[in-house]
Formats: C-alpha cells, structure tokens, sequence
C-alpha cells in the first residue's frame, strides 16, 4: 500500500465518478479487477461518500429515473438496484422521489408497442409476459391489457 497505490485509486475513482454516478459496490468491482488492492480501494470509498463524492441515494434516483425513461417497472428497477447492492431502504426513497404512476407507464408501453387487439388468449399470454420482462405486477399488466377491451 504505498502512495502510488493510492494516487492510481483516487484517479480511477476521480474518472468513473467524472462519466457517472456509480454505487459503492459497482466502484468496488471495477476497482479490484484493476488488480488493486481492495482494503485500500474500501477505504477511499468510504471517504469518497463521507465528502458526497460518491452516493448511493444519488445512483438509485439516477438509476430509478433512467429505467422509467426506458419503460421498466417498479419489480425490475428494483432487482437490478439490489443487484447492484443498494439497500432497501435507499431504494424505498429513490422510488418515492420519482414520481411516477406505474399503471399508466405500463398502459402507455402497452399501447406504444401494440397498437392492434390481442388476436386470442395465446397473443394475450405474450403481451403479458412483454410487460412482466418489463417489471410490472400483475394488477398493472392486468390494468394494461385492459385498455383494448373496454374495461
């Protein structure tokens, strides 16, 4: 751990922070598999956040406000947050601070992408599945398909 060391995290740090916001854990990886050592890669993390560098709440809301823009629901967003090793709780804030009614987001990439009615129950069947890919419960899939009957 000598001061090279250092300097050659803090640059690499100063870098993926400079393109995007990055989690802790995604700063991590990419850190250690640059062959440096990761209790020093740990620790300047660590200070990164302590100064608001670096912050996880900021990566969720980001994270949160992308996957809406690309039409991802609430299920997906949230596995690939966890993935990314962002607690509940960090997640629970970055979905409120976005308002967003996942109904009509899941209605509106419904009708974008099919604009003809389902041919039979098996065409129904795909469309459901599209949306749940997506991260839609099923009551929003079931409010989205609804649109073309009526209901």
């Amino acid at each position: 751990m000598t001061d090279s060391d250092r300097k050659i995290i803090r640059e690499t740090l100063a870098s993926l922070l400079a393109r995007r916001e990055h989690s802790q854990a995604e700063l991590m990886q990419k850190l250690v598999a640059k062959g440096l050592d990761g209790t020093l890669c740990q620790e300047l993390i660590q200070e990164y956040a302590q100064r608001d560098w670096q912050s996880d709440r900021r990566f969720a809301e980001g994270f949160v406000r992308q996957r809406i823009a690309k039409g991802q629901g609430e299920v997906r967003i949230r596995a690939e947050l966890r993935q990314r090793k962002i607690c509940d709780g960090q997640i629970q804030q970055a979905l409120q601070a976005v308002p967003v009614d996942w109904y009509e987001l899941a209605r509106g990439l419904y009708q974008k992408k099919y604009t003809q009615p389902a041919r039979d129950w098996k065409e129904q069947q795909k469309r459901a599945r599209y949306l749940q890919y997506k991260g839609f419960t099923s009551e929003q899939i079931r409010y989205a398909c609804d649109w073309e009957s009526g209901e």
